[in-house]
């Protein structure tokens, strides 16, 4: 079993942008996810760890109420929502507080789906790889021992490659509707990444020795 520290966190960042135009409603949704994603990339997010994940545009639509004679009248539009989702993946997890708080003073109204991973855990798999290979030896000479048995050539070695990641703990994830005044964004949320565990299993089978 291996501990590790994620180093890459992942977080949603949306605009909800409603008006009675078209045009008017995507310039002003617009704007403010460009300011959202200028302020990202000031902050040291990559352009290649921002990805646009949902850009949909929705009428909205008034139901008049129906005059008591079987007949009602058809419903109208009165406006469009606008919704724009961007993706972005934090490098340095110690700047994440601010930009949480960041995006929200830019025009942001929804932050959602905080989750952590790890870059790169081949060097720690591989360390315990090593680790459990030599717990498996050692049980193997001690039941060789108590059997009254000799432990012979190592015939097979099989790693269990189906186990996933045990849920981390610390910073939680979940949807937070954002207050985009100035005020809010003063206060940054304290974000703790955890740690995440994980686990490598292997087999080994050997031949008994007399």
């Amino acid at each position: 079993k291996m501990t590790l520290i994620p180093d890459i966190a992942t977080f949603s960042v949306s605009v909800v942008s409603e008006g009675n135009k078209v045009p008017d409603v995507q310039k002003m949704n617009t704007e403010k996810m460009n300011a959202v994603q200028a302020f990202l990339k000031e902050s040291g997010v990559d352009k290649k760890d921002l990805q646009t994940t949902q850009y949909s545009l929705n009428p909205r639509y008034d139901y008049p109420i129906c005059d008591g004679t079987g007949k009602c009248p058809a419903p109208r539009i009165s406006g469009y929502t606008l919704v724009q989702e961007l993706t972005v993946k934090v490098r340095d997890t110690e700047k994440l507080g601010d930009m949480l708080s960041g995006v929200t003073d830019k025009g942001a109204n929804t932050v959602s789906s905080v989750t952590f991973s790890v870059d790169d855990e081949k060097e720690a798999r591989n360390a315990a790889r090593e680790e459990a290979i030599a717990e498996a030896k050692k049980k193997a000479r001690d039941m060789a021992k108590a059997g009254g048995f000799g432990v012979g050539r190592l015939i097979s070695l099989y790693e269990d490659q189906g186990n996933f990641p045990q849920p981390m703990y610390g910073g939680r994830g979940g949807g937070v509707m954002a207050d985009s005044s100035k005020a809010s964004a003063e206060v940054a949320p304290s974000i703790e990444p955890g740690t995440q565990d994980s686990t490598v299993r292997v087999t080994l089978t050997f031949e008994i020795a007399d």
